[in-house]
């Protein structure tokens, strides 16, 4: 079938560099090199002892032993690294599924998450999240999850922190995802980008080792504000992730040492980044909120808040049609968002919640400022 143009990259290759407030990312706002290292303690003098030979294929190893320590009973050699978690999933993609097979995914999705399978003849099985989105229940809920397993599907795809929703897997989510992958005998991928930004106290619940068959994507890039280092990973089986590895051999074959070296310092050291940046999250999710909550956002008619990762899900005011209206706020009030017609859905946009406290601020006051009157207008 093809891969189609990637909707929700167009918009922000479009947008993201010039906007005055950046909403549409899904990522924390990005750190110059000198904050960095000022937050992590680190002497950029390092850089200058790195060799620049290739990494190894797999990844440097003290790098995927510090990444297998975010996991329960992980072996270093279970971890491949990746070019983000875009090149992991279409490995991963690849080497599951054939013309056919089904996948099966919460709706609506990140592009990347079903375009692949879609490119490869995989049938999809979309499970619809927007009426759990607009209940004031938490969590994906049974019904939803007894739906995700429905028809024996080649390959669940499990996303959580939920984008664009924010739902996250609660308590009772969690058990009930054990007693159907305890009866399931195919695989699940658990992409779990924003497990850092989770309520939980430091990382959030991954799902991996649930079954034999699981495989789990991550990644510091968005949670962080380092998107430009470009470093996920992939965990699986080790057999598995001998097979992966082979077929990195003919992407991106290694990532970049420099990259590699600033992720592991990261890592080692990331408590109190990621500390700071919660705060500001919750700061940014907590002003949205109010203001919806006061009805002085004009455009939009609900909002629930997002328990975990960066982005939200707000509904839009009947008849709006979701490009209009970013296109309208960009152009009146420098607020950039994506539309939920990028997800393939209508009738709202999502938000990403990890601009700076006074980039958002401002934003929100232009966006408030507009008016009834100036949305009417997408009316006519």
């Amino acid at each position: 079938m093809g891969l189609r143009e990637f909707f929700i990259e167009d918009r922000l290759e479009k947008f993201r560099t010039e906007s005055p407030c950046n909403l549409g990312e899904s990522g924390i706002r990005n750190l110059d090199l000198d904050a960095l290292a000022e937050y992590l303690d680190l002497d950029l003098r390092d850089l200058g002892k790195l060799s620049l030979a290739d990494s190894p294929n797999s990844g440097r190893k003290d790098l995927r032993e510090e990444i297998s320590k975010l996991y329960n009973h992980v072996s270093p050699d279970q971890v491949l690294v990746t070019t983000g978690t875009g090149e992991a999933l279409f490995i991963a993609f690849h080497l599951l599924l054939q013309k056919g097979d089904t996948t099966s995914l919460f709706w609506p999705a990140f592009q990347a998450l079903y375009e692949v399978p879609r490119s490869l003849g995989a049938n999809l099985q979309k499970v619809n999240l927007l009426s759990r989105l607009e209940s004031k229940e938490l969590g994906f809920g049974k019904g939803n999850l007894n739906n995700l397993f429905q028809n024996s599907p080649k390959l669940i795809v499990f996303n959580h922190p939920h984008n664009p929703t924010g739902i996250i897997a609660e308590e009772e989510d969690k058990k009930e995802i054990k007693r159907f992958a305890g009866n399931f005998s195919n695989w699940i991928l658990f992409d779990e980008h924003y497990r850092f930004l989770s309520e939980e106290e430091d990382l959030g619940w991954s799902g991996f080792g649930i079954c034999e068959n699981s495989i789990s994507t991550g990644s510091i890039t968005k949670c962080f504000g380092v998107m430009g280092l470009r470093i996920g990973w992939l965990i699986g089986p080790k057999d598995w992730i001998r097979k992966a590895r082979s077929m990195k051999d003919y992407l991106t074959h290694t990532v970049s040492p420099i990259s590699e070296f600033l992720t592991l310092k990261l890592l080692q050291n990331r408590k109190f980044l990621q500390s700071k940046i919660r705060k500001t999250l919750r700061q940014n999710v907590g002003n949205f909120a109010q203001i919806v909550r006061a009805n002085k956002l004009p455009g939009i008619a609900s909002f629930k808040e997002p328990r975990g990762g960066v982005v939200g899900f707000a509904k839009l005011q009947a008849g709006l049609e979701s490009r209009k209206f970013a296109d309208l706020l960009y152009e009146k009030a420098g607020v950039f968002v994506l539309p939920s017609a990028d997800f393939e859905t209508e009738g709202y946009i999502r938000l990403g919640f990890g601009e700076t406290e006074e980039r958002f601020r401002l934003g929100l006051e232009r966006w408030s400022s507009l008016g009834s009157d100036t949305i009417a207008l997408l009316n006519k």
